[in-house]
């Protein structure tokens, strides 16, 4: 493969490598089809089995994962049979900004199971890429489901990269309204910020400058959590809090990436597939999300943007009933967000707002020139932010 490192980016030639019909190539707008076909057809498996699609451009989300973003594919008789992305954008490692790759995207079409070896030469595209100037250290999701891809990445297989465990990511699905009559997210939130004795502003009324101040500072005690720029922060989607001092104390923001991003349910397995109807009608009771019926996307939004004490859960819970209540949630049924599986704010949400929640796996991945980084992350609780992976 020829390639070279232009403008910061990683970028590849797109020479094929040929073997028994089988090649791989940088996907291109005249994959963009296939590529939304696999995805649709190839879904996470699961209690709750999703597919993760890109409706109705595959493209248009790239940016999210990271500006310096490319996928390959694989491709045998015509047909793409998988595919992988690998981006690059600016994150805390240790508490200090840094370049952080990403690992995302890895799909293998059903009627390959079982063949690694289109895997492992994927990887191999990869590592070209990487050697053309990548980031030391890449950051990798897995949902826990998706037992195949765990069983293959922890392998650590001859001249795959290093996937180092850290831990657990806990994605909270928080139903946006509810009738549980004995809780009233407006009167409790007016209660929190009487008790300490803050002061809520919404959008436009709060400043960019005091919101990318907070939001940075509050994302250097996390390891991959990323470092935003000016020009990401959009006041209007932000509710933040103010003490009595005028000084920011927390943020959060609403993102809806339905236009570009969707979770469609594509079946349910075990209890899950008997039990659904009997737990939507206890849901309309207990304020709990319901199970959506298999084809249907996920109507959710995601808090974005969090800067609040994990000492202080009530801070955390304040800015999530204030941005549900936001413009840009006000069409959706959910609202997600996740944290390390080790945050102590988890438990007290998990009280406060009865969520349902799946759970992935989260890698520190790297090849030799990483190697001397990655044993140096220290503990602190990882937040990549849920909604860029």
């Amino acid at each position: 493969m020829d390639g070279s490192v232009a403008s910061g980016q990683l970028i590849v030639g797109n020479d094929k490598r040929l073997n028994n019909g089988l090649h791989f190539e940088l996907a291109t707008a005249d994959h963009d089809a296939a590529l939304r076909r696999l995805l649709r057809e190839n879904p996470i498996p699961g209690s709750i089995s999703v597919s993760l699609e890109r409706e109705p451009e595959f493209f248009a989300a790239a940016n999210i994962e990271g500006p310096e973003h490319q996928t390959i594919v694989a491709i045998e008789n015509g047909r793409v049979v998988a595919t992988g992305s690998i981006s690059a954008r600016r994150r805390f490692i240790n508490g200090e900004p840094m370049r952080v790759g990403y690992l995302s995207g890895l799909r293998l079409d059903r009627s390959c199971k079982g063949r690694a070896e289109i895997l492992r030469r994927g990887y191999d595209l990869f590592r070209n890429i990487h050697n053309q100037g990548g980031p030391p250290i890449y950051l990798s999701s897995i949902v826990t489901g998706n037992q195949a891809a765990l069983r293959f990445l922890e392998r650590g297989l001859t001249g795959m990269p290093t996937y180092r465990f850290l831990g657990e990511l806990v994605t909270l699905i928080i139903r946006r309204s509810h009738f549980w009559r004995f809780k009233h997210p407006a009167s409790r939130t007016r209660r929190l910020l009487r008790r300490g004795n803050l002061r809520a502003l919404p959008g436009s009324h709060g400043s960019s400058l005091d919101i990318l101040e907070i939001v940075n500072r509050n994302n250097r005690e996390y390891q991959f959590a990323p470092v935003w720029s000016a020009s990401e922060i959009c006041a209007d989607d932000f509710w933040s809090l103010y003490s009595s001092f005028e000084t920011p104390v927390g943020c959060a923001a609403i993102w809806d990436q339905r236009a570009m991003k969707q979770s469609v349910v594509r079946g349910y397995s075990g209890v899950l597939k008997w039990a659904r109807p009997f737990c939507n009608v206890a849901a309309t009771f207990l304020g709990t999300p319901r199970l959506p019926e298999i084809g249907s996307a996920l109507s959710h939004v995601y808090v974005s943007h969090l800067a609040a004490r994990s000492d202080q859960p009530e801070l955390t819970e304040c800015l999530i009933n204030l941005v549900r209540t936001s413009r840009s949630a006000r069409s959706a049924d959910y609202v997600v967000i996740g944290f390390d599986s080790r945050d102590p704010r988890l438990a007290y949400l998990r009280r406060v707002f009865r969520v349902r929640e799946y759970v992935s796996r989260i890698y520190a991945v790297y090849w030799e020139d990483g190697a001397a980084l990655a044993p140096k992350l220290d503990e602190r609780l990882f937040f990549p932010e849920v909604a860029t992976l």
